[in-house]
């Protein structure tokens, strides 16, 4: 069954087009009930235990406690003309801002100051329980745990079941609520960057938090490239906040990026620059999509989607593997894999036309 599974991953490395059981059994002589039935179609890969043990030794040589970093996002894999299931369902996309039909994928992912790039984990956010809706006058599919449990979960798990050696934990403001700040805080002991909506409550001193005095922080006065000590509300310690100016490449209007951290001791630019290894998972994710296919699952069965996503998600450790030996970016051995297999299609059509 490895050899099919390898097989498989291969095969997505070395596809530029749409994911086919038919042109896998074309390409290895195998037929094609080989790979529906017996790698598709059966439960074969346990998200948690056999990633951990496909990652664990990979991992351990890059972990550190001085500038690790567990880096956490979701992802929504578009499956607009797939049926349905507790995998396939409607969710909130914060790219396009509105509701789209899909994949919903948890993901948690290990980088450092090295610029490593290596998958820790990931949770499809399933929807099995049928809730009424006053707004759509009807019954909707909801998860029984929310992103913000299931995230809690899988970072106590790789902080003291898999022992991961880290020092930051970075998040989009989507996961920025208190309990999960006090968690990091309180239960792993570890530090956070993440950003934060500007309609938040602070208090400027622990005297005006002491007296309940809160203001949103887009009300503050607090110059561009600038950070400063905070209170937010309902989180007990003081944490830095730094303001960010950012320019709109549309109409070069100026946005407003505010990130709270509880490392109170770094500096601005020190702040900035671990936020800035949050882009690894961005860049997780479009190589997933791009290079290996993670949305195009070759069949419309819940089991074999997740299957897929779990051989896609390995496909990517390979890839990593591949840019440390060769000093290429993901995008490049693709690119080079490309070239390689034009090589081979022009000598056949030399072929045929000597033929």
């Amino acid at each position: 069954m490895q050899k099919l599974q390898d097989i498989y991953i291969n095969f997505l490395l070395g596809s530029f087009s749409k994911i086919e059981m038919t042109k896998l059994s074309k390409l290895t002589g195998k037929s094609h009930d080989q790979f529906t039935k017996h790698l598709l179609l059966n439960d074969l890969f346990d998200n948690d235990k056999r990633l951990w043990i496909n990652i664990k030794q990979f991992l351990r040589e890059y972990e550190n406690c001085e500038s690790g970093c567990i880096v956490v996002d979701d992802m929504l894999m578009h499956k607009p003309y797939t049926k349905v299931n507790d995998a396939v369902c409607w969710h909130y996309d914060h790219v396009s801002q509105r509701m789209g039909k899909g994949i919903l994928m948890l993901n948690f992912h290990y980088t450092d100051v090295s610029g490593i790039s290596i998958p820790l984990g990931y949770e499809i956010i399933t929807k099995t329980k049928d809730v009424w809706s006053d707004e759509y006058q009807k019954y909707v599919k909801k998860s029984l745990f929310t992103k913000n449990e299931i995230m809690q979960d899988k970072l106590h798990i790789l902080h003291f079941n898999n022992e991961v050696k880290y020092r930051y934990i970075l998040f989009d403001k989507w996961f920025a609520s208190i309990k999960n700040l006090v968690f990091i805080e309180e239960i792993l002991q570890k530090k956070f960057v993440c950003p934060i909506k500007s309609n938040r409550k602070i208090a400027l001193s622990k005297e005006e938090k002491d007296k309940g005095k809160y203001v949103n922080i887009s009300t503050i006065d607090m110059e561009g490239g600038s950070s400063r000590l905070i209170y937010l509300e309902g989180y007990k310690k003081p944490l830095k906040l730094i303001k960010q100016v950012v320019k709109n490449g549309d109409d070069d209007e100026s946005i407003y990026l505010y990130l709270i951290t509880n490392d109170i001791d770094l500096s601005f630019d020190e702040v900035l620059e671990i936020y800035k290894r949050r882009w690894k998972i961005e860049e997780y994710h479009k190589s997933l999509k791009q290079n290996l296919h993670i949305e195009h699952s070759p069949t419309k069965v819940e089991l074999s989607q997740r299957n897929h996503i779990n051989l896609a998600v390995y496909g990517f450790i390979k890839l990593e593997k591949l840019r440390l030996n060769y000093k290429m970016n993901h995008f490049a051995i693709k690119e080079k894999i490309y070239i390689e297999a034009l090589k081979s299609a022009y000598q056949k059509v030399e072929e045929l036309q000597v033929a």
